[in-house]
């Protein structure tokens, strides 16, 4: 009996110590593949980190940041640019732009960046509600892969989604009811809060890239105003020098103005005495007037007293002759008793008189010598007719619508019929083409009863001889 509580005893012991030994390896085993796992999250991350900041392309982190600083100098320099000109801080920009977007626009960077920026939450339940992890441990490859069946969510937002602890445990929490509250792992919680900063980053170059844009069109702005600024400044800097300009010559023109006006002072002055002279003259001539009309008074009275004179003497002529006349006749009238008809006639024709002959008319020329071609063209014996253009019965004078080159020259005296009768008697006072000046001679014709527009016929006039 002893003997077999002695084996039994042993055979327990030897079963506990293989217990504790298997125990001892399974401990070993577990935290070996909980380092190995801890270690493969870590270094994911790691990776991951670095493939979000793209830290293998030093050349196009290089070209950036030069191109970064190759902005800040331009848009530090703040040289004024014409509107027709190119905008080197525009040009600038467009550069760096393009270096980022290299990196920015990479199909492996958004790849990455779209499949690291999401919520890692809670594993999904499948249809037999038992969680599906978001991730797998891969115990050959040692690493933690996506499992395909299930799939994250995109970000909300930056807060801390998990941060309700009741409904986002760290671990499952199974409740009374049995059923289980999926726990939200610390590796998922760091997988969530580095996607946030991933995105953060991504989301914070745009608004860069969005703010220089900004400032290039603030730029843009800016650069107008100086160069309205500028623009300003130079015509205020010609406006002044204008206005020195306008200054001296305004000092200039005032100084002829006072020139002038006291050169016109003078000038009144000088008239004034001159006006004061001429007064004088005026008031000399008005009484010389006085003197000449008395003078001239006086010549008339002596012309009346020596034309009442001639008149007297006519009249005691005038009886004489009509005396003789009275006598002329007795004679006559004797020597016709005595005499007989002959002797009568024969002193009859004695008495005719040929140049006292009345005409009825003014000259007609003949048919005879009758010229279309040279009729009411140039003067000739016959005449021309015409129109009278103005007359004035005051002063005498009178206008005909012809002149030199129809013949009418200055100094010749020509008779105006009028119908069948001499209307006046004129002498040419000047001519020119066109149109002729003439007095009208006194103690002939009718020239009263010329009007203007009167149709007349222009003879010239001849000298009678025996």
């Amino acid at each position: 009996m002893n003997a077999i509580i002695t084996i039994f005893a042993t055979i327990l012991r030897i079963t506990t110590l293989f217990m504790l030994c298997g125990l001892a390896v399974w401990i070993a085993w577990t935290n070996k593949t909980k380092t190995e796992q801890t270690n493969a999250f870590l270094d994911e991350q790691v990776s991951n980190g670095y493939e979000i900041l793209q830290s293998s392309k030093d050349k196009q982190w290089d070209d950036i940041a030069s191109k970064k600083t190759l902005f800040k100098e331009v848009f530090l320099d703040n040289q004024p640019v014409g509107l027709n000109d190119e905008n080197p801080l525009e040009n600038a920009l467009n550069d760096l732009k393009a270096s980022e977007n290299l990196i920015l626009r990479d199909r492996d960077y958004n790849e990455k960046l779209g499949v690291l920026a999401m919520e890692f939450g809670p594993p999904k339940l499948s249809g037999e509600n038992s969680p599906i992890s978001l991730f797998l441990w891969n115990s050959e490859e040692k690493v933690w892969k996506p499992n395909p069946n299930a799939k994250p969510e995109d970000i909300a937002s930056l807060k801390n989604p998990f941060s309700d602890l009741s409904q986002f445990p760290k671990h499952d929490v199974k409740k009374e009811d049995g059923s289980v509250i999926p726990g939200v792992s610390r590796e998922n919680r760091l997988r969530t809060v580095m996607g946030m900063l991933y995105r953060n980053r991504h989301d914070l170059y745009g608004e860069v890239a969005s703010l220089r844009a900004n400032i290039l069109e603030r730029d843009q702005a800016l650069r107008e105003s100086q160069n309205l600024f500028s623009d300003m400044k130079n015509q205020k800097e010609e406006w002044e020098a204008k206005s020195n300009d306008f200054e001296l010559k305004l000092q200039n023109t005032e100084a002829d103005l006072a020139e002038e006006k006291k050169l016109r002072q003078d000038e009144k002055e000088a008239s004034d005495q001159q006006i004061m002279v001429l007064n004088n003259n005026i008031a000399g001539l008005e009484q010389q007037k006085i003197e000449s009309e008395k003078m001239h008074t006086a010549e008339i009275d002596g012309l009346k007293e020596e034309h009442g004179a001639k008149l007297s003497q006519l009249q005691r002529e005038i009886k004489l002759a009509d005396s003789a006349g009275y006598q002329r006749g007795i004679d006559e009238m004797l020597a016709k008793q005595q005499g007989g008809v002959e002797a009568l006639a024969g002193q009859e024709d004695k008495q005719e008189n040929p140049f006292g002959a009345k005409q009825d008319g003014p000259p007609k020329k003949p048919d005879v010598v009758m010229d279309d071609s040279t009729e009411l063209t140039m003067m000739n014996d016959y005449g021309i007719p015409s129109t009278i253009a103005r007359i004035d019965s005051r002063s005498g004078m009178l206008m005909l619508p012809i002149g030199s080159e129809r013949g009418l020259n200055q100094g010749e005296i020509f008779t105006l019929w009028k119908g069948t009768s001499e209307a006046a008697r004129i002498k040419v006072q000047s001519t020119q083409k066109g149109y002729s000046l003439a007095y009208i001679l006194p103690e002939f014709g009718q020239p009263n009863r010329l009007r203007p527009g009167d149709i007349i016929q222009i003879v010239p006039e001849k000298q009678n001889t025996l």
